[in-house]
């Protein structure tokens, strides 16, 4: 198959990134992250304005210029380290998970398995390294499966899919005819992991970060036809290195509701749940996203 010169070259950047970064040791190659970040962020300005203009959008006009900068210097350089970490993901093992903070979820996590009839749901926003908590799971023994989309360059997609292969995290891709391989996964005792916060024109709306958000109900969809809990989550980066994760309360659909009016009902109490979490340290969330929920 010949491929597009730009998906080369793009590849070629890639693996030859990917690879520097899995030698060196992870302080050494975050702080190489912070130098990308702190250049294309304050002399590149690669979408500061926008960001900005959305953390007011949020937090309101009044919101003083120096804590607007910071929560979008902090959004951003934690999106490169989250890259940078994304390299590393084949190196971790379970032993280093668990010095996570976010690890003493292990045992609630497990608990929450043997206590439910079928699976469950985790719905996460894009916060802290929300793609770390995936992967930490799948070491600590969760059964999880996610939906992702295949990449536009083929080449990329193989190689992630190849370092996917260290794990037993196992990948739905999205199409049409997937629907009801989710379901019954979820119904044999899987864990599905979602990230809620994407816009959706075709969606339904909820009030979400002080705002209107058009998203799609796919979380409430499946727990509905799986009779299973959703469980919100959020991640939070501490410091450079570690991650804390926070398990809110469960959400649960109700059979004897209208079907849409009680999707309506589970996803509003989700971002909800989450828009709350968002607020209370908004340098965690990716302001940055291309698929803007108040667009």
């Amino acid at each position: 198959m010949k491929h597009k010169p730009a998906h080369l070259i793009e590849y070629t950047a890639v693996v030859t990134l990917g690879g520097l970064i899995r030698i060196l040791p992870l302080r050494a190659a975050l702080g190489l992250g912070w130098i990308a970040a702190a250049a294309s962020h304050f002399i590149g300005r690669v979408h500061v304005e926008r960001t900005h203009q959305r953390i007011r959008e949020v937090l309101g006009e009044n919101t003083p210029n120096k804590e607007v900068r910071r929560i979008a210097w902090i959004a951003w350089r934690n999106l490169i380290f989250n890259a940078i970490e994304g390299f590393r993901f084949t190196k971790l093992t379970p032993d280093a998970v668990r010095k996570q903070p976010m690890a003493r979820l292990e045992q609630d996590l497990k608990r929450i398995c043997d206590e439910c009839e079928n699976g469950f749901i985790l719905a996460t926003p894009h916060m802290g390294n929300w793609e770390i908590a995936a992967v930490a799971g799948d070491l600590l023994g969760l059964p999880l499966f996610s939906i992702v989309r295949k990449q536009r360059n083929p080449l990329i997609n193989d190689y992630i899919n190849k370092m996917r292969q260290a794990f037993n995290l196992e990948l739905i891709f999205k199409e049409t005819k997937m629907w009801h391989g989710v379901v019954k996964r979820i119904q044999e005792g899987k864990i599905m992991a979602v990230l809620p916060d994407i816009n959706n024109r075709r969606g339904i709306t909820v009030d979400y970060l002080n705002g209107k958000a058009t998203i799609a109900p796919g979380a409430a969809y499946f727990a509905q036809m799986a009779n299973c809990p959703i469980y919100p989550v959020v991640v939070r980066r501490i410091g450079w290195t570690q991650h804390h994760a926070t398990l809110l309360q469960p959400i649960y659909p109700d059979p004897e509701a209208d079907r849409t009016e009680d999707q309506q009902r589970i996803m509003q109490q989700l971002m909800g749940a989450l828009s709350e979490e968002i607020l209370k340290t908004p340098e965690q969330y990716f302001w940055h996203n291309k698929r803007w929920v108040l667009a």
